[in-house]
């Protein structure tokens, strides 16, 4: 029997409806098809999929794990692997919903579903506690660039486009702080390398102007004025009045 962890935050509701959407979708293509012949494996998918509409995610992934269990290789395996993933996403276990998300993306290349496993898995990758790792975040940078770029027509590539640029923000700025430690640690040489890959890598983010502000300081050091003095003239330039 699956428990839910206490919750140490909570995912956004607007997430969640819109992930709730890909679970919901599932049922109604199933749902649509000739009913005759309904086996269990297709009574526990609509149980699962009613109890995750009622807000019962616990309910729900006991009877996905049942079914993936007794029909490992059925015609529901991608649906209710995905619907269990968003059910852990929604007990707040975002470690164990990026897990089975990137089953169904490295085993199902084929998949009509890829767009909601990208956009679940990075999504779930965002949402680990305490905080997602350097590479957790470029790993959810990569599924929410591979999401827009593919599926132009998917009903998540907006909301990709709009996470993305959190994400980019998020990356921006931990580069930032890694220069300015290496700054603190007398490194100018690594301190603008990093600042220049900023400004290249991220060019509309936020850690842009510090990242200007940080190696004018630079090469200063290293006696580079005319550096310096062309780099300071840019930030002003870059800075509203």
């Amino acid at each position: 029997m699956m428990t839910c962890r206490s919750a140490s935050r909570f995912v956004s509701i607007a997430l969640l409806a819109l992930l709730a959407a890909g679970c919901t979708s599932f049922g109604k293509n199933l749902r649509s098809a000739p009913s005759e012949g309904a086996s269990r494996e297709r009574a526990l998918y609509d149980e699962s999929m009613e109890l995750i509409q009622a807000h019962q995610p616990e309910a729900a992934a006991t009877r996905l794990v049942e079914l993936l269990r007794t029909d490992p290789q059925g015609e529901l395996r991608i649906e209710a692997t995905l619907a269990l993933a968003y059910s852990q996403l929604q007990l707040d276990r975002p470690k164990e919903a990026a897990q089975i998300a990137t089953r169904v993306i490295e085993e199902n290349a084929e998949t009509a579903r890829m767009d909601y496993a990208l956009y679940l898995r990075a999504n779930a990758l965002l949402a680990l506690s305490p905080a997602p790792s350097a590479a957790q975040v470029r790993q959810a940078e990569e599924d929410l660039e591979r999401l827009r770029q593919r599926y132009l027509d998917s009903q998540y590539a907006e909301r990709a486009k709009e996470t993305l640029a959190k994400v980019k923000e998020r990356l921006a700025n931990n580069e930032l702080q890694a220069a300015r430690l290496q700054w603190q640690r007398n490194q100018p040489v690594a301190a603008l390398n990093r600042c220049r890959y900023i400004i290249e890598h991220y060019p509309d983010s936020a850690a842009v102007s510090g990242a200007l502000e940080l190696m004018i300081s630079a090469y200063r050091q290293l006696g580079l004025n005319e550096l310096a003095d062309s780099t300071r003239a840019i930030r002003k330039g870059s800075v509203p009045p």
